[in-house]
């Protein structure tokens, strides 16, 4: 629910979950933030997942609950073989979402927010042990030209060049080793925030083009060529996925 129908119905925080709202579109740089989710609440979208706890006392809460029934809300299929109908399933809060259905490319956002998510994409837990700063350097060194090929090798194509990736797939993905990821990290921690207002400004193949740089290149020590190739090949089936499921539909 938005925050406009909690403050309706006056429903105490603790029957909610925060959750990153439906859909991946204000998803736009590398992190999603406690400041991006409250600029989401304010603009009334949708970041409150109920998760009341029997028993029910509060008015607005009941209030709430019985026009749903009214509207017939627990006879939809969902609703109907849940006990009790008005409390949905939630994961643990992530490490990580991950865009499983993408147009350009599926893209890693380090979840510093709190909140967990929905469906419509997947959620990362890091290993324990794992260091912490693995959640802020996947998302920027996962968008490499090695990477995406493994994308579009991977995933599957649906209408309107959509790319989408299973849990299986995306676990397959080629990922830079640890000791890559720490080396380049080093390197390019300090232009966060930089490449991080480029992909906001949806200017991400100079992103794509300088984590090339320096992870295939300069850490990995692929050859300039090799570089070159597995950008032009990234580059060639995204454009052939994309302009495959234009031509089906003339």
């Amino acid at each position: 629910m938005p925050e406009l129908t909690r403050r309706r119905y006056n429903i105490d925080f603790k029957h909610l979950a925060a959750i990153s709202p439906p859909g991946t579109r204000h998803l736009k740089g590398l992190a999603f933030s406690r400041a991006d989710w409250e600029e989401l609440r304010l603009a009334n979208e949708r970041v409150w997942l109920l998760q009341p706890e029997p028993p029910l006392r509060a008015v607005g809460l009941k209030k709430y609950l019985a026009e749903g029934e009214r509207e017939k809300v627990h006879e939809a299929y969902k609703c109907s073989i849940r006990d009790p109908w008005w409390k949905p399933p939630i994961v643990p809060v992530p490490d990580l979402f991950f865009t499983y259905m993408s147009h350009r490319y599926p893209r890693l956002i380090a979840n510093t927010s709190g909140a967990s998510l929905l469906n419509s994409m997947h959620g990362i837990r890091l290993k324990p042990g794992l260091k912490r700063t693995a959640r802020a350097a996947l998302p920027l060194l996962v968008l490499n030209s090695a990477t995406m090929v493994g994308a579009e090798t991977l995933g599957r194509a649906y209408g309107g060049g959509i790319l989408k990736m299973e849990p299986r797939e995306a676990a397959s993905l080629p990922m830079p080793t640890p000791e890559h990821l720490e080396a380049a990290w080093s390197i390019l921690q300090e232009r966060q925030a930089e490449l991080d207002r480029h992909l906001r400004a949806k200017e991400w193949w100079c992103v794509v083009s300088e984590v090339d740089r320096v992870l295939l290149k300069d850490v990995m020590g692929l050859s300039p060529e090799d570089v070159i190739g597995l950008q032009d090949a990234a580059a060639f089936m995204r454009v052939r996925r994309t302009r495959k499921t234009e031509e089906h539909a003339e």
